[in-house]
């Protein structure tokens, strides 16, 4: 669904340019009390269930979403493996969110065209 297409490409991409935002380790009273991979983890099942409430999908169609998540949380581990078990500042929480957020946008938009 949406692995396979140029706007994810362009999102990995997106990743790759901001991997400076998990470069240093992040200061002890400014972390999340959960690691980079569990926020990862949450914050796009989250948006994956946000999805399949937002719009009125068949099973095989919510099967493909959770199948696409787990891709992206792969690609996600290939590519952040270093800092995967470290816990998130502020900057890193925040980047989270937003690559989060263009995830679900990219869903939206590829459910859009079915």
């Amino acid at each position: 669904m949406i692995v396979e297409t140029d706007g994810y490409i362009e999102l990995v991409q997106y990743l790759s340019e901001h991997l400076h935002v998990f470069a240093k380790p992040p200061e002890s009273d400014s972390v999340a009390p959960v690691s980079v991979r569990e926020l990862f983890e949450t914050q796009l099942s989250n948006q994956i269930m946000r999805v399949c409430q937002q719009h009125d999908l068949d099973a095989t169609t919510r099967l493909d979403i959770v199948r696409e998540a787990d891709a992206i949380l792969y690609d996600l581990e290939e590519v952040l493996a270093s800092v995967l078990d470290r816990h998130p500042n502020k900057e890193q929480q925040q980047f989270i969110h937003e690559f989060v957020g263009l995830v679900k946008n990219l869903i939206d938009t590829e459910l859009m065209k079915l």
